[in-house]
């Protein structure tokens, strides 16, 4: 496959992307596959109270009670929420080599592609984990003075000191700052993704010949890198506000039958007191849910869609750098086949 350039990789993303998701297919198998494009991305105190008696006192809660009331839901809380997102850390880690299979081979099996990358996912999760940590280290010097100024700048004013100019210069440096640490982020996010993840799928390499194939790929063609990076943030603007477009445009089609049978259960129930108003509610209720899941397999369907062809984009950017990627997307012609009789083609015209 011949290396393209991050524009001319658009077209051939594009064509691959409608053969795999628009050709003739039944509408469940294309809400399956930008499925799971869509959720491919979405990525200790112990109090003691050993004497409860003392925790009140004429009635009225302690303060260090009610504390600790509020510190162990919190913690609750922070648990809860941390395991959901490991969760779904775990589940999009492992969709993303599977999204990644159905791109490349345009196989629709998911069950199949999920079992195979089991053990895989997990060093992809330590890749990510790792590049995370990693990141926010070499970050952090520049980070905490400006949070350290930030602070000490909302810490005056609200004392009283007007210090507008000042106040107004740590915000936006926070803000700047922030900003900046997650376009960092996000663009050594998007490489290690788009261009670490295939070899760690196609050859299962180590994390470290891993990240030595980004940086090769990097210090080879930084000019054309950068351009990816570019093209590839203006696809995905322009195709989500084109998918907002198509959503919107599709809520106020659907609204129309919905709106209607409201309607309808209006006209008809309005009149037949509590026992037709009961029936009346509990038909509007059914409609909105109706609505409401139809909007998000909507979504899930656009967005994936979207996600889909940026994969595609991915692999056909990476494919002429990368042979062995390169020959699943263009696989090399048969050598001809020699009829009986005739005699073998010479190597060199010349003899």
């Amino acid at each position: 496959m011949r290396q393209l350039s991050a524009i001319d990789a658009i077209g051939p993303a594009w064509t691959h992307t409608s053969r795999l998701l628009f050709a003739p297919r039944s509408w469940r198998l294309v809400l399956k596959i930008a499925a799971v494009a869509f959720f491919a991305q979405m990525g200790g105190c112990n109090p003691s109270f050993n004497s409860p008696s003392r925790h009140m006192a004429d009635g009225v809660p302690n303060a260090a009670a009610v504390f600790a009331t509020m510190a162990a839901f919190a913690l609750l809380i922070g648990v809860f929420s941390l395991v959901i997102a490991l969760v779904f850390f775990y589940l999009s880690s492992r969709l993303q080599f599977t999204i990644f299979e159905i791109v490349l081979r345009s196989d629709t099996h998911v069950a199949p592609i999920w079992d195979r990358y089991g053990r895989a996912t997990w060093y992809w999760m330590a890749l990510k984990f790792l590049f995370f940590l990693l990141a926010l280290l070499c970050l952090a010097p520049f980070l905490i003075p400006v949070v350290i100024t930030f602070i000490h700048a909302v810490h005056a004013s609200g004392n009283g000191n007007n210090l507008p100019v000042a106040f107004i210069g740590a915000i936006v440096a926070f803000i700047g700052s922030i900003f900046l640490i997650a376009l960092v982020i996000g663009i050594g996010y998007t490489l290690l993704r788009d261009f670490g993840l295939p070899s760690m799928a196609l050859e299962g390499t180590p994390l470290g010949v891993t990240v030595k194939r980004v940086f090769g790929l990097v210090r080879a063609e930084p000019g054309q890198v950068l351009l990816y990076l570019v093209m590839r943030f203006v696809l995905a603007v322009a195709g989500a506000i084109a998918g907002e477009v198509a959503l919107a445009l599709g809520t106020l089609i659907a609204l129309i039958p919905f709106g209607g049978a409201g309607v309808g259960l209006w006209l008809g129930f309005r009149h037949a007191g509590i026992g037709g108003h009961i029936v009346m509610i509990a038909g509007w209720v059914v409609l909105g849910l109706a609505l409401l899941l139809l909007l998000i397999l909507a979504a899930i369907m656009v967005l994936g869609s979207l996600y889909t062809f940026l994969q595609a984009y991915a692999l056909y950017f990476l494919g002429g750098r990368y042979p062995l990627l390169g020959n699943y997307l263009e696989p090399a012609p048969p050598a001809p086949e020699i009829p009986p009789g005739y005699p073998a083609p010479l190597l060199d015209p010349a003899v």
